[in-house]
């Protein structure tokens, strides 16, 4: 019998990375210049169980300084977020990067229950994603 943590996507798998700051989930996109499909559906699937649990309240993808998103990339991302963020019921959801990644992302979400924000700085990001 398998049980829903078997079916989250392990991050050591794949070239994105997740870390937990107290109620904060932490998605770390630092190295993508594009990820595969299977990739993207990963941290998505990733996202929306982990994001789901408990014990997370807001959730923070961060982009590294080589991220460069295509237009329908940055729109896809939008609407997975928009869906995924509805899905966990978090009250934040935030987006970091040094450029305007973070903020073409974050243009395409929409999630009517939670507060949507950009950052330059993880650690500005964090305090304000605690509340």
């Amino acid at each position: 019998m398998s049980n829903a943590i078997d079916s989250i996507p392990n991050p050591s798998d794949y070239e994105w990375k997740f870390e937990q700051v107290d109620n904060v989930g932490i998605w770390f996109m630092d190295g993508w210049r594009g990820f595969a499909d299977a990739d993207l559906e990963a941290a998505s699937t990733h996202y929306r169980e982990r994001g789901r649990r408990g014990d997370v309240d807001a959730t923070i993808a961060v982009f590294g300084d080589e991220t460069n998103l295509a237009r329908e990339t940055q729109e896809y991302m939008g609407r997975e977020w928009s869906t995924n963020g509805e899905y966990t019921g978090v009250d934040r959801i935030g987006f970091v990067s040094d450029g305007t990644t973070a903020m073409a992302v974050a243009a395409n979400v929409d999630v009517p229950d939670a507060e949507v924000d950009t950052f330059s700085d993880l650690d500005t990001a964090v305090e304000w994603a605690q509340g």
